[in-house]
């Protein structure tokens, strides 16, 4: 019977021994769950951010296309401006020449006129 109380003793400290085992791993499991919730979550708020940052590259892009072909247009209509305004210059300096040459004319012109009206009036 003595062996039977020795066994039924060491029993029942095995079994407290595991109930307390059971009650230490399953608090250890519900703050593995709470840390799983919490990686959860903040793998979702990365998820949701990264979506975000796509969604605004592919914004940037865009709007980098558009300046890219508005400079590229903006680029085009300054050269052919340039090239105008060079052409316009040259039509210029042809205009300035051509009213040089007709201004000595006209002065060539004034003065001989201005020495026959002399010469009319000394007669």
């Amino acid at each position: 019977m003595e062996k039977f109380k020795e066994k039924l003793n060491a029993l029942r400290t095995e079994a407290e021994t595991a109930n307390k085992r059971a009650a230490e791993l399953e608090e250890k499991c519900k703050a593995l769950e709470a840390e799983h919730e919490q990686k959860d979550e903040q793998l979702n708020n990365l998820v949701a951010r990264a979506k975000d940052l796509e969604e605004n590259l592919e914004a940037a892009e865009t709007s980098l296309k558009q300046a890219t072909s508005d400079f590229r247009e903006a680029d085009l209509r300054a050269e052919q401006l340039g090239k105008k305004a060079v052409k316009i210059e040259q039509e210029i300096a042809i205009w300035d020449k051509k009213n040089a040459e007709l201004e000595a004319k006209y002065q060539a012109a004034k003065a001989e006129m201005d020495e026959l009206d002399g010469q009319m009036e000394g007669v």
